[in-house]
């Protein structure tokens, strides 16, 4: 499985914690990253950074996003 998926996805990846870049030529200072602890997001990520709370009291505050330099949570509609 591991040989499909890397003869599939030819992009650049890079794991520590998980970044996601726009391009291979992107600087890691401004790379999102994806990362997740217990309470709300303290550390200064660039915008469009992820954090998924493990010890959320509910859905409405387990996700946020870094956005405009600010942690945002992202909260759930119920249908």
């Amino acid at each position: 499985m591991a040989l499909t998926f890397q003869q599939k996805e030819r992009g650049t990846w890079s794991f520590t914690g998980v970044g996601v870049k726009a391009s291979a030529d992107e600087l890691d200072s401004a790379t999102p990253t994806i990362t997740s602890g217990a309470g709300g997001p303290t550390s200064t990520e660039p915008d469009g950074s992820i954090y998924l709370r493990t010890d959320a009291p509910d859905a409405d505050w387990s996700i946020y996003a870094r956005i405009s330099s600010a942690w945002v949570a992202l909260k759930g509609k119920t249908a």
